[in-house]
């Protein structure tokens, strides 16, 4: 007689540990085989190559110029209301007050400077280069003006030679000549490229230092925080500018205001006061930069930010000392060869051993990874001002996958001929 047992087992449910393990083990059973080690070399030399090759194809160069403008961490800036700007960019800066000098003539000028220097400012700087002689009699009231307040300083434009390009020649746009500093307002990119860095000390083949306007403006203001500038810059380093504010939040002062004694005396009272050309209008692009604040974080195609405002946000960023700190370029090559390898190895895994699902299972996993990497990179901007560039890593994910028939075709080659060890094999699926 047979008894039927009380209680019939079930099987278990496979948990989440299991699903893990499988995972992982697709993840590492080629982890370390040659071939994985190679293949993912194999990435590195397809990307040298690839760089290496002069595309100056008329219909390839706007998109080779508009992928190399383009970062991911520009949604940081485009949206301020978010992130470790979120709360200074909801804020006045209280050191800086700008004066709109719009389309007024050097008279008007004068007279700006000298009511603002009424009020005591800490220090003044004036966003305007003069290339000639004009009216006589403004010229003569700018040139006083300018002789007489010690604490201003004005722009000029660093002229370099265009051989050597590390070279001063000489200087433009400081026609009048009687102020006691003047500073350079380079900025140093192409005037259709977003600005994202600055070189606040530029050092030329003469060895002779030249401050740029902002670090000027804050070495007048805060020479603590001028020697943390200065540091950051040595040997000709740019750096990396974190942008705080648009033009609304800083104090602005419209120069109609200003000479009509329409502006309470206190506004400038040991500020630091910029004079600089501000448009709020979208179609009015004069004197307008690319920044990464740009509402269009891609495919800009209308400049965003005046360049006294540009210079108002590396003047904040130097006195509230927020600097980003970058990843060197060797850091962003380590972290792309090992993503690199665990794809390639995770790749290697399907193509040898579920060759059917091999295509679907790639194309997920390079998505996924992409999503991942980009979002990665924002998240440590946004939360801990690091730069990451991990544009390199998406590469290697996009290319690995293609890699592996080159490869797969040598190496069955080199086995054919030499014997060469290897897991792929002819015709293996």
């Amino acid at each position: 007689m047979t008894h039927e047992p009380e209680h019939e087992q079930k099987p278990k449910k496979k948990g989440f540990r299991h699903h893990a393990r499988k995972v992982h083990g697709r993840v590492t059973k080629y982890l370390i085989e040659k071939d994985t080690i190679f293949a993912t070399v194999w990435v590195f030399l397809f990307i040298v190559a690839l760089g290496a090759i002069p595309l100056n194809l008329g219909v390839i160069n706007p998109v080779k110029l508009g992928l190399k403008d383009f970062d991911f961490n520009d949604v940081t800036y485009s949206n301020l209301e978010r992130g470790a700007n979120r709360q200074k960019s909801s804020t006045i800066d209280k050191h800086i007050v700008i004066v709109n000098i719009g389309y007024a003539n050097r008279g008007e000028i004068a007279a700006m400077i000298e009511k603002v220097a009424a009020n005591k400012p800490k220090v003044m700087g004036l966003d305007a280069l003069f290339y000639e002689a004009r009216d006589p009699e403004q010229d003569s009231a700018l040139n006083e003006a300018f002789k007489k307040n010690k604490n201003l300083i004005a722009a000029k434009m660093l002229v370099l030679n265009g051989k050597e390009g590390d070279t001063v020649m000489g200087s433009r746009g400081d026609f009048i000549k009687t102020a006691s500093e003047y500073a350079s307002v380079n900025l140093w990119d192409d005037s259709l490229r977003t600005i994202r860095y600055c070189l606040p000390v530029f050092e030329d083949y003469a060895h002779k230092q030249h401050k740029s306007f902002a670090a000027a403006l804050v070495e007048a203001y805060d020479p603590e925080a001028y020697e943390v500038l200065e540091k950051k810059s040595h040997h000709n380093h740019k750096i990396i500018i974190d942008y705080s504010r648009r033009v609304d939040r800083y104090q602005l002062v419209e120069y109609e205001d200003l000479l009509n004694n329409r502006v309470d005396d206190s506004t400038f009272v040991g500020k630091i006061v910029l004079f600089g050309y501000i448009n709020t209008s979208s179609n009015d692009i004069e004197d307008k930069k690319f920044t990464p604040m740009n509402e269009r974080y891609a495919g800009k195609s209308i400049p965003d930010m005046n360049g006294i405002v540009v210079h108002a946000n590396i003047i904040s960023m130097a006195l509230d000392k927020n600097y980003i700190k970058k990843v060197p370029l060797w850091g962003n090559l380590l972290l792309a060869v090992l993503v690199c390898w665990l794809h390639m190895s995770f790749f290697i895994h399907y193509y040898l051993e579920s060759h059917i699902w091999f295509h679907l299972a790639a194309k997920i996993a390079q998505v996924l990874s992409a999503f991942f990497f980009i979002w990665l990179g924002i998240y440590l901007y946004e939360k801990y001002r690091l730069k990451v560039d991990m544009k390199f890593s998406i590469v290697t994910i996009i290319l690995a996958v293609d890699v592996i028939y080159f490869y797969e075709a040598w190496a069955v080659w080199m086995h054919k001929k030499f014997n060469y060890k290897t897991v792929f094999k002819p015709h293996h699926h």
